[in-house]
């Protein structure tokens, strides 16, 4: 899924450029008032860039802001289209979708953060907590789990 060459080329040239100027995620989204999980998903083309953000972009990387406008333009809606079998039920649905939606930005967080390395299921603790907005309440769902790092022998 982190495929540079199927992705469309304001991704790929914004991708090229992050890891050229060794920036992360992080940096990238502090320049962008944006969190990092969004500013990853951008770069993977599954999320929608504003005029705004297309020209911080452009500044930050040295990049022309009109073909980067244009390339954004021409890539047409972020690829959000996800395929999950099986799943209906409208509470675990959701959540799927999401991993399958943001998976590789993620990932490509994940990996900026701790190192390649793979996420322990069976040493994870999840906690749901309520978050009260009036009328309609939000959840958080927080994954806590073990991270081992692979290694070369």
């Amino acid at each position: 899924m982190n495929n540079i060459d199927s992705l469309p080329p304001a991704c790929s040239k914004l991708l090229h450029e992050k890891a050229r100027r060794k920036l992360s995620f992080a940096q990238i989204a502090e320049h962008l008032s944006h969190d990092e999980v969004w500013t990853a998903a951008l770069f993977y083309g599954r999320a929608t860039p504003t005029l705004k953000d297309i020209h911080a972009l452009a500044d930050l990387l040295n990049l022309s802001p009109q073909t980067l406008e244009d390339d954004f333009r021409t890539a047409g809606p972020p690829l959000r289209e996800v395929s999950i079998s099986g799943a209906t039920d409208p509470v675990i649905y959701p959540f799927q979708e999401a991993i399958a939606l943001y998976g590789p930005a993620i990932r490509s967080v994940v990996v900026e953060k701790m190192g390649d390395g793979a996420v322990s299921v069976p040493d994870m603790k999840v906690r749901v907590e309520k978050v009260p907005r009036g009328k309609d309440d939000n959840i958080r769902l927080i994954l806590e789990s073990k991270y081992t790092l692979y290694k070369s022998w």
